[in-house]
């Protein structure tokens, strides 16, 4: 069954990127994320398997990896093991085979399959959050299968700072990622020295990171005035999309101009989704939202002949 994986080293490379995220959400939420990431991938892999494997030569893709770790990463730490598989599933059958297969997708299917979960099981993916391990809990989570129950949190810090104006946690602790949240997305450190490798590795365009992170900042500054920006950046699942999702090679747009507009939706839409929305976290709907309209953006800019 594994000989019928197509190679693509495209993907490896993401996948490499991802090793110090795994491994630190694991000391921060114990040994039950990396459990979450074996059964997503073994669900995306099965999954796909069972649409190609009639087909010649019916490989499996190396994509349904980097997927099937997104999808787990982008999950609570507390998440059933059977709702990570179900989000890996619907990423892969209904957000890439349904189209056709790799290559053929309009949406981002970690981010469709994360989407499903987040409004199928809203108990599990927003009632609480557990509270990391720190530096002075070391070994941490390396030597647990989870954080113990009494490590709760009732909201998430967007949420609370929706609603209190006020921030759960300093600047430099959401920066190095000690602190609630999904298991991958707590450590903007960790998230920027993965794109870096990958854009110096020629894994993924600086051009749709760098308009999404300046539409992002832009329109948290309008929306949110007197609240540095940057800590809507390094909260929540914004940075973990920004450099994993939205340069996804087949959703991302492929014109100068078309992957600027691209930027600038996501980020907009993403605060004006968290300013009078009921979701704080709208990065996922945002992303969604642009990838069902680039298609007809980029067909406008074609007839104008703007590349």
């Amino acid at each position: 069954m594994f000989k019928r994986i197509l190679k693509q080293q495209m993907m490896n490379r993401v996948l490499y990127s991802l090793i110090p995220v795994i491994i630190f959400a694991v000391y921060l939420f114990g040994w039950r994320v990396f459990a979450s990431v074996v059964v997503a991938n073994i669900a995306a892999f099965l999954t796909e398997y069972l649409f190609v494997m009639k087909k010649k030569p019916g490989k499996v893709s190396m994509a349904v990896f980097v997927t099937g770790t997104l999808i787990a990463l982008s999950l609570p730490p507390t998440i059933p093991l059977w709702i990570s598989a179900v989000g890996a599933i619907v990423s892969i059958a209904f957000g890439k085979m349904v189209f056709g297969g790799f290559g053929m997708n309009i949406f981002n299917p970690a981010i469709l399959g994360r989407t499903f979960v987040y409004i199928s099981f809203p108990n599990q993916m927003t009632i609480s959050w557990v509270k990391p391990y720190l530096l002075r809990d070391f070994p941490g989570g390396f030597v647990r299968w989870a954080a113990p129950e009494g490590m709760q949190t009732g909201a998430t810090i967007l949420n609370h700072m929706r609603m209190s104006g006020e921030k759960l946690y300093s600047f430099m602790d959401s920066f190095w990622g000690f602190e609630p949240g999904s298991a991958g997305e707590t450590s903007a450190f960790l998230i920027l020295l993965a794109a870096i490798y990958l854009i110096a590795t020629k894994t993924a365009k600086w051009q749709p990171m760098l308009s999404t992170l300046l539409s992002l900042s832009l329109f948290s500054f309008i929306f949110y005035p007197g609240v540095n920006p940057l800590y809507f950046l390094i909260s929540g699942g914004a940075m973990f999309g920004v450099v994993f999702m939205v340069t996804d090679p087949v959703t991302c747009p492929k014109g100068t101009w078309a992957v600027w507009i691209y930027g600038i939706l996501i980020g907009f839409l993403t605060v004006f989704i968290r300013k009078y929305s009921l979701f704080a976290e709208g990065f996922m709907f945002a992303l969604l939202l642009t990838n069902a309209f680039m298609p007809l953006i980029e067909y406008g800019l074609e007839k104008v002949g703007v590349k």
